[in-house]
């Protein structure tokens, strides 16, 4: 039987994001003060979540009921060190939940979160996502 790999989760609290923002789950923050700067100049980057080994896989995300606004999630796709394409952009209202599966497209995957702007400027509210990919060789 083909197992289900965990590749990437979010924490047991979720993701808060605040209304307007957006993040690349998958990305560790690169303002915290690990700069490696090679030699050469370059920026150490983190390409994303490795999925050469797997033939398929599986997304899955829920927008907490006590969002504020929608939360888009999406499932890139990187080779080469070049985002090549958007594999599922997938609009989540508060309380909804999601899952998809796809064929590996690439070497790397990102998940991007953004989260929608509420209409009253005043109300700065937060959405709180789950998401978590499997792989399946």
């Amino acid at each position: 039987m083909a197992k289900n790999k965990l590749l990437y989760s979010t924490p047991a609290a979720g993701v808060a994001l605040r209304t307007g923002s957006s993040r690349v789950l998958t990305q560790q923050d690169h303002h915290h003060h690990h700069h490696h700067h090679n030699h050469d100049g370059h920026h150490h980057h983190d390409p994303g979540i490795d999925v050469r080994e797997y033939a398929m896989l599986r997304l899955f995300a829920t927008n907490r009921g006590m969002s504020a606004t929608s939360v888009y999630v999406s499932l890139l796709s990187t080779q080469n060190g070049q985002t090549s394409y958007r594999l599922a952009r997938v609009e989540l209202a508060p309380g909804q939940t999601y899952t998809g599966t796809y064929a590996v497209p690439g070497d790397y995957v990102n998940i991007r979160a953004y989260a929608e702007r509420v209409a009253r400027r005043c109300n700065r509210g937060t959405d709180t996502i789950d998401v978590q990919l499997y792989g399946r060789k």
